[in-house]
């Protein structure tokens, strides 16, 4: 099944290594876009994760420059199904490393798109949580001073792993969402 096209799609603005300005896509993904895992330094299984998604109510977001996918993202709307879900939730999220990445931001823009949906489509949850994830260990210091996200504590994600969880409020989305833009420029919808 492909992804629902209701799901908008920007051009921004990153930076490369010789500190340039250059456009990039914000975009839904579709399956072939999807590396198999271990590919290209990928380290989830993109595959996978789009075989087992219900894109009723998750979807996957591409960011691309220059014809290479250089992030990824799965997200979901929750609860499902309703007219109006309370929150989003980052499931997954990944961002080549290293050589294989010629430009920055890109988690910060993956996010961005996250906070942006959270913003238009999310009332919030009891607690007033928009938008939240999950993340490993090695990230935490990432969502907490580079995305300032609202830590929450520890959580396990799965077998043995702990992580850390993270929320956004509807005015801390609305803040990182202006950061982004006031720092790399506003993100013009192509559809």
């Amino acid at each position: 099944m492909e992804p629902t096209p209701s799901i908008p799609s920007y051009q921004i603005c990153v930076v490369d290594i010789a500190s340039n300005f250059i456009s990039g896509v914000l975009e839904p993904a579709i399956v072939t876009d999807l590396p198999t895992s271990g590919q290209l330094g990928w380290t989830c299984d993109w595959q996978n994760l789009w075989e087992n998604s219900d894109f009723d109510c998750e979807a996957i977001v591409k960011l691309q420059v220059r014809g290479q996918i250089l992030g990824l993202m799965k997200f979901a709307l929750y609860p499902y199904p309703t007219n109006t879900p309370e929150f989003l939730e980052v499931l997954n999220l990944e961002a080549l490393q290293g050589q294989e990445r010629s430009v920055k931001p890109v988690g910060l823009w993956l996010l961005w798109y996250a906070a942006t949906i959270s913003l238009a489509r999310c009332s919030g949850d009891d607690r007033g949580t928009l938008m939240q994830l999950d993340a490993m260990e090695v990230s935490i210091e990432y969502y907490r001073n580079k995305v300032r996200m609202e830590g929450l504590g520890w959580v396990s994600l799965g077998t043995e792993e702990k992580g850390y969880a993270f929320r956004f409020s509807r005015l801390g989305a609305a803040e990182f969402c202006s950061r982004t833009e006031g720092r790399f420029g506003a993100p013009i919808r192509c559809r």
